[in-house]
């Protein structure tokens, strides 16, 4: 993001747009726990997401499945003017996440290391994927198991080369609803030639339309003033003849004492100048 908006790299295929097509938000689930009433965000739960999030052996890992799912809900209730209660998510075939209620608005979202993409586009599937830079041993290995096409994709010994490949082939897959050991090998990738990441060719056996992609870093300050910030590399997949225009905002989970948001309402998200493109 540069001045409040979205440019672009030359990962994203197809012909750069100015229209936002896809509305994402970048939140950080590791706030310390009495800055926020967990217990209220449970309360904004489905039942069976309240069974699951009891399933957790770790605590940590429950408390971080219950602000995820009811920041999506509030994104959600946003969205569609609904409290996050209230809406209703269900699984298509395939497992993508649907919301019967309002079939014209399409959702995905992914988690890593307690940082949360959402992201949500009217008219059309759309699937992300985020994860947090890191050093992968033998990443083209990785990669291969379920990428047959890897070798295609040349040296991946960078977290940014690899990241790249691997969070498309994710938000490619989550986008058509087949996941990765049905869908992978259906994604085409390639490496432009002198780039650093890999970019979206297309999906075979995904319908008529096109598919398009894009990649992006960013940088997630950290909750606690020593530890350094967290570097993501996201990624969007949606149907599309141009690169994905995406408004990515960057929002903080509210203190529960001083910034509660009001039930029903998703407090609005805050745009974080540092995240500017890496």
């Amino acid at each position: 993001m540069t001045n409040g908006r979205t440019t672009y790299d030359d990962t994203a295929t197809g012909h750069r747009t100015t229209a936002p097509c896809v509305e994402g938000w970048l939140v950080d689930l590791r706030a310390a726990e009495h800055t926020w009433d967990d217990e209220a965000r449970r309360g904004e739960l489905s039942a069976e997401e309240a069974r699951r999030a009891e399933r957790f052996r770790s605590p940590t890992a429950a408390v971080t499945y219950i602000r995820a799912r009811s920041t999506v809900r509030r994104v959600l209730a946003r969205t569609l003017g609904e409290h996050p209660a209230t809406v209703r998510l269900s699984a298509a075939p395939g497992g993508r996440p649907a919301l019967p209620d309002h079939p014209q608005w399409h959702v995905s979202w992914s988690t890593s290391a307690g940082v949360l993409l959402v992201a949500v586009r009217r008219g059309e599937p759309v699937g992300v994927d985020v994860e947090v830079m890191r050093t992968v041993p033998s990443p083209a290995r990785v990669l291969r198991t379920v990428y047959p096409h890897t070798p295609a994709l040349a040296e991946l010994g960078e977290p940014e080369a690899f990241f790249s490949a691997w969070t498309l082939l994710e938000a490619a897959v989550k986008a058509t609803g087949r996941g990765l050991a049905r869908g992978g090998r259906d994604v085409r990738l390639y490496r432009p030639p002198g780039a650093r990441r890999c970019a979206l060719a297309g999906i075979r056996n995904a319908g008529g339309a096109p598919w398009c992609g894009r990649t992006d870093q960013y940088e997630v300050p950290s909750p606690r003033p020593a530890v350094p910030a967290t570097r993501v590399m996201t990624a969007v997949v949606t149907r599309g003849h141009t690169a994905p225009a995406v408004r990515l905002n960057a929002w903080r989970l509210p203190h529960a004492r001083r910034t509660e948001c009001p039930a029903g309402h998703l407090a609005d998200p805050v745009r974080n100048e540092q995240n500017s493109r890496r």
